[in-house]
């Protein structure tokens, strides 16, 4: 494909995203399935163009409108290729030919605003905080108001990185370390995280669908952070356990392979959908002890009827900690669905602790770094249930044989800027009465 194909691809692949309710991997993963003429090398470089936009969609933003270029993908692209790429404004004039497969020929108007932005840095100094943060001004407030003006600096930017690819060994099929020589031997370079005992992060990208490891079941992606809460729920073989929020059963499967498929897993949800995603997944991992249920009045009854030992919530959120791997769920949050995912924080909780026998434990865990969705939520929830106490999580943690570390306290604190991780809370509470 020659550059004026790969830049035209971009443009149409990347309206696509901005068009598309659905996020981002999806669309760009359904956009080139459909296009297997795309060769491999056209593939990377045109995902990766895509995605760099969506990474810096406000400075670019702010950029178009400085520069007179205006607003809509075309522009986007164009000025991504400037700033970011460092393709001088009569390049992408012999790119944008007009011919089968290319874009547009430039106007006049187009030439003269892209020569403004040749040799620009993407960073410029009388940019808003806001704006060099890739996040929406009322967002960027809260941001500052936890971690300080420095501090919202750097951990916007810690969101702004991409993200590694982590697996998570399933310890029902093998160890990590036998994990590690199978993707070996189809050519995946993968090393053990520094925190989960279960982790492996893999070197570069790869097509894990070639891999026997992941084939076999005996690898599932999952990334670390991610992993450290089903640590923390520190489930034992024999017991009864609820992931209340299962979704696609990321969680739930890391929770059956502790189980070692001795004692009772459920996982629910409110979409029945998400749960049938699940089990192609859980049977592939050989978890045996598990069942679905959604999350409706008459299930919650019967759940609440049995109470169970651990009951996992991992809440409804913005996300926000993992926006390093889902860029564009930056651009589609707003103040409204804010207010709404603390709401759905707020009923989720009632909903767990309403499963939890007495001695057992209720375990809070979110994607976001924002205390709103996080410590504010357990103190308002505590505040009205005193037969909870917190179970420091540090504890949990060193009886694991975990050594300590910088994010694990009373609370587990994930964050992308100071640790490298998807950003992620994760708090416990038992059941006294």
């Amino acid at each position: 494909m020659r550059p004026s194909g790969r830049i035209q691809t971009s443009i149409e692949l990347l309206t696509e995203v901005m068009d598309s309710s659905l996020p981002m991997d999806r669309v760009v993963n359904s956009y080139l399935r459909a296009r297997r003429f795309i060769g491999s090398k056209d593939r990377k470089d045109i995902s990766a163009r895509v995605y760099g936009v969506i990474r810096s969609k406000c400075r670019l933003d702010w950029w178009t409108i400085k520069s007179g270029l205006g607003d809509g993908c075309r522009s986007l692209v164009l000025s991504y290729a400037t700033l970011v790429e460092g393709l001088k404004a009569s390049e992408l004039d012999e790119i944008c030919d007009g011919g089968d497969y290319s874009p547009r020929a430039l106007s006049e108007f187009e030439n003269e605003a892209l020569a403004t932005l040749q040799g620009q840095e993407l960073n410029h100094p009388d940019m808003p905080a806001a704006v060099q943060g890739e996040l929406p001004d009322w967002l960027y407030v809260l941001f500052e108001k936890q971690f300080g003006i420095e501090g919202a600096k750097a951990e916007a930017a810690g969101l702004q990185k991409q993200a590694s690819l982590d697996l998570r060994a399933n310890v029902l099929k093998g160890e990590r370390d036998q994990a590690i020589d199978l993707l070996g031997k189809d050519n995946v370079e993968g090393a053990a995280t520094a925190f989960s005992p279960w982790g492996i992060r893999v070197q570069g990208r790869t097509a894990l669908g070639n891999c026997k490891a992941f084939r076999d079941g005996l690898v599932d992606v999952q990334d670390e952070g991610s992993q450290l809460i089903a640590l923390l729920c520190d489930v034992e073989p024999g017991q009864s356990v609820l992931d209340l929020c299962a979704g696609a059963g990321g969680k739930s499967l890391a929770l059956g392979a502790l189980l070692q498929n001795d004692g009772e897993l459920v996982a629910m949800d409110i979409d029945p959908r998400r749960l049938q995603r699940a089990e192609p997944r859980v049977e592939k991992a050989g978890i045996e002890n598990i069942r679905y249920a959604t999350l409706n009045k008459d299930n919650l009854k019967k759940m609440s009827a049995k109470g169970f030992d651990r009951v996992l919530v991992d809440a409804p959120c913005s996300g926000s900690g993992t926006w390093r791997r889902q860029p564009d769920a930056r651009l589609r949050i707003t103040s409204d669905k804010f207010a709404n995912y603390k709401d759905m924080q707020t009923k989720v909780l009632e909903q767990g602790a309403s499963c939890v026998k007495v001695g057992g434990r209720l375990i809070y865990a979110t994607c976001s770094v924002l205390d709103e969705e996080n410590t504010d939520q357990i103190d308002s929830f505590l505040a009205k249930h005193p037969n909870y106490q917190r179970v420091p999580v540090s504890k949990i943690w060193e009886a694991q044989g975990m050594d300590p570390c910088a994010f694990i306290d009373e609370a587990m604190k994930v964050s992308p800027a100071q640790h490298g991780l998807d950003g992620f809370f994760c708090v416990v509470l038992e059941r006294q009465s």
